[in-house]
């Protein structure tokens, strides 16, 4: 069950008002958040929240005192007048989230936010599980402000897409220390707890990827424009120092299927010695290799597209990534998008993992070998098999797997197709 939340009022003159479902905080009047509460506001419109005379703030310092703001279908800017703890000055620190597509479904957007004890940022939100430089495969952790921010959509069937400003403190104790982060550099990151990454830095799923969010604005102690689309709206943000600042400005990364050929297309806004792009193929989103490779503007400050074929698409999913390779040999990994382009009728349908044992259908319209391949999520081969496959339906099985519960990847391939996919399993 949760704690009551006790209001707390710091001078006379401080009014606290509640009005038509609103909660009104006037001339620096205080809300602390404490003891894992929750302060729930069920009123979706962006006014539910407000400020009135010299401001409002609302203290939470833990992953566990949440406002929770029943948001639903709404849009505009709603905003939350976070603070610093009261020991550390209560500081304003104010987050803006412009919704500006509604998400879908009754859902509510979950926040709280904290000061970490330590540089090394701890402890961690609950599903973090490194703090690694997603450019230098090193604990980053010297390169963040010293506080966590928890921007969770929830219960949504699409998440909305928003537009955020991040305030945070320049006081010593959370950008300096023994930090060697620069201010000014200062932007926002999400961590995705899906991506898959390998190096000795990281422990078990998830990384902070290299997306970059905003536009830092140091004179006001914040990042601004923060655009977030529904599928990079996940929960766990920080402001991190670019470091390695990304030489390309990139707006846009597409892939269609059109007349059994796949169109990537891409766009840059600006490019600071940008040598060349490589586009980059997988069948699971995992082992990518290079489809082609495509030179880069240089320096440019207008608007530059770019556009290739893949004349050979695969069936089922078949993902996409851009790389960008400076002149000094920098290298930076843009966004992963996927294509379902089937030119050649080839299907895989009916999958089912149970009791160590996979069994899927292929139909095709074409007689071909294939090799099926099936792996865990570390890309270590469990079982593989060739089989030759005729026109019509092709009933598989894979016996013996001896698998635990986790994520495992099936891959098929063929000498005219392909196919990949991800598949649960759960041990009874």
């Amino acid at each position: 069950m949760k704690n009551i939340l006790f209001i707390i009022l710091f001078s006379l003159s401080t009014v606290l008002a509640y009005s038509q479902a609103r909660v009104v905080i006037n001339n620096n009047g205080f809300i602390v958040i404490d003891n894992s509460a929750f302060l729930v506001l069920d009123n979706g419109a962006a006014n539910a929240l407000a400020t009135a005379g010299t401001g409002g703030k609302i203290i939470s310092e833990s992953e566990t005192d949440v406002i929770k703001w029943n948001v639903g279908t709404a849009t505009g800017v709603h905003s939350i007048p976070w603070a610093t703890s009261v020991a550390t000055g209560s500081v304003k620190i104010p987050l803006s989230i412009n919704i500006t597509a509604a998400g879908v479904g009754a859902g509510n957007i979950l926040l709280s936010t904290y000061e970490t004890t330590t540089d090394a940022n701890l402890p961690w939100q609950s599903g973090i599980t490194n703090m690694c430089s997603s450019t230098t495969n090193l604990d980053g952790s010297l390169l963040v402000a010293d506080r966590f921010w928890q921007i969770n959509a929830n219960t949504y069937g699409t998440k909305p897409a928003v537009n955020m400003t991040i305030g945070y403190n320049p006081a010593a104790n959370e950008l300096a220390g023994g930090n060697t982060l620069i201010e000014s550099n200062l932007e926002a990151q999400r961590f995705n707890p899906g991506a898959v990454a390998s190096s000795p830095c990281y422990a078990g799923a998830g990384s902070w990827e290299t997306l970059l969010f905003g536009t830092n604005n140091a004179p006001s102690d914040n990042v601004t424009s923060i655009v977030v689309s529904p599928a990079d709206f996940f929960k766990d943000w920080i402001l991190t120092d670019r470091l390695s600042p990304l030489p390309v400005e990139l707006v846009s990364f597409d892939v269609d299927c059109n007349q059994g050929e796949v169109e990537i297309e891409w766009t840059t806004q600006t490019e600071i010695n940008n040598d060349y792009f490589v586009v980059e193929k997988s069948y699971d989103a995992v082992s990518f290799f290079e489809l082609t490779m495509v030179q880069g503007a240089g320096n440019s400050s207008v608007v530059n597209y770019y556009s290739v074929i893949d004349p050979n698409p695969s069936s089922g999913v078949t993902y996409y990534r851009l790389k960008q390779v400076d002149f000094d040999g920098t290298v930076a990994y843009h966004e992963i998008a996927s294509s379902s382009c089937n030119p050649k009728g080839f299907t895989v349908d009916q999958l089912v993992l149970n009791n160590n044992t996979l069994s899927f259908n292929i139909t095709t319209i074409a007689d071909e070998d294939v090799i099926v391949y099936f792996y865990d999520y570390r890309g270590r081969i469990i079982s593989n098999k060739a089989k030759h496959i005729e026109s019509g339906n092709n009933a598989i099985e894979l016996t013996n797997l001896e698998i635990s519960t986790g994520i495992y990847m099936l891959s098929i391939i063929g000498e005219k197709n392909t196919f990949a996919t991800k598949l649960m399993n759960v041990k009874n």
